[in-house]
């Protein structure tokens, strides 16, 4: 299979159909139809594959029910996995492909800090459709998420593709496939806005999509964010509208991992991403 080839199809044929359907039968047939022997000089590290080592094929997006309405699409970096699921070892490559798309619940999307990217789509669509959406579950069923690089990868710890997989392998074959992998669902989704976290995955985002954000990994909070995230702090915004500020402590309430520790930190990070979009 030469998926340049392919590629060329999906995008001409999403331009024409009009039938959602349709278009997802022809992402998802092309995704399931990916040839993932072309990654195996990436074989050791690559974690989701099968008993007898077959790299399990690249996975489409969430798309929420609700999608079309704002057409935000987010992406995180990748799955970073120690082993694959045992539920996913038995499945048809179809239902692989479908594992994110068919997660149903956003509490099953498999990418870590993804409750604090349905705060930040919340704010998002507040700040510019004026539309407030208090429930992860509504915001989830009104964007998309993926994940950018789409085979994970641990050899025992994570390995970042964006900065640690040089130490490992000669990244540039990785991220061309993944580049044309993503590149592929957006012309399938051709979404309005791409919120995307930091790395040079975001060149290709960027040349691909006006309306391009990019975000600080949540993690970062987590980390401290290096003093910036406190009153004093140089991301600090004050806030007088009392919608949004209920917005986000409701958001704040349906955060209950390990992000709830930071709950005054994550605060700061979302309002001042909220300011950014309002002020524009």
């Amino acid at each position: 299979m030469i998926i340049n080839k392919i590629f060329i199809d999906v995008k001409s044929y999403a331009l024409i159909a009009n039938l959602p359907g349709k278009i997802m039968d022809n992402l998802i047939n092309t995704f399931a139809e990916y040839n993932t022997e072309i990654l195996v000089p990436y074989h050791e590290l690559i974690s989701t594959k099968d008993n007898i080592g077959n790299i399990f094929p690249p996975y489409i997006p969430h798309i929420g029910s609700e999608y079309d309405k704002y057409k935000i699409m987010m992406y995180g970096m990748a799955q970073n996995v120690s082993k694959p699921w045992d539920s996913l070892l038995n499945k048809t490559n179809r239902e692989k492909v479908c594992q994110m798309h068919d997660a149903g619940e956003y509490e099953n999307i498999w990418i870590a800090p993804y409750k604090v990217m349905l705060a930040i789509a919340g704010l998002y669509i507040y700040a510019k459709f004026g539309d407030e959406l208090s429930s992860f579950g509504e915001i989830h069923n009104s964007i998309s998420v993926t994940n950018y690089y789409k085979f994970s990868m641990n050899n025992g710890t994570d390995i970042n593709p964006d900065q640690k997989l040089r130490s490992h392998q000669c990244p540039e074959l990785y991220w061309s496939e993944n580049d044309k992998l993503s590149s592929l669902e957006l012309d399938t989704l051709n979404p309005d806005t791409v919120i995307s976290f930091k790395g040079r995955h975001n060149n290709i985002l960027r040349q691909r999509n006006s309306k391009f954000i990019k975000i600080n990994d949540p993690s970062w909070v987590l980390q401290g964010g290096g003093g910036h995230l406190k009153e004093s702090g140089s991301w600090f915004r004050e806030c007088s509208d009392n919608k949004v500020t209920i917005l986000v402590d409701g958001y704040l309430d349906q955060i209950d991992d390990k992000y709830s520790s930071k709950r005054d930190a994550l605060k700061i990070y979302l309002l001042k991403y909220y300011s950014d979009w309002k002020r524009k």
